[in-house]
């Protein structure tokens, strides 16, 4: 079973330093800006909507709340 694993890791390292890893990076990196410009676009269209300031502001508050849940907590 080691040498199988062994054949994969190669295999994995090879893919990764390939054309095709650098390729399907871009790729991703397109992908995830275009989906974050949707995002947006779909935030200001629900922001247009609501009259309210307690309306906004509680939305203003969820949007911050989970940009920040990726931070590191500071020891």
């Amino acid at each position: 079973m080691p040498a199988v694993l062994l054949f994969v890791r190669s295999l994995l390292i090879r893919l990764l330093s390939s054309k095709l890893a650098s390729s399907a990076a871009q790729l991703i990196r397109r992908i995830l800006a275009a989906a974050a410009a949707h995002l947006g676009s779909l935030l200001r269209h629900i922001w247009d909507r609501v009259r309210s300031q307690e309306s906004r502001e509680a939305i203003l508050s969820c949007v911050l709340c989970i940009l920040n849940m990726n931070k590191k907590v500071d020891n």
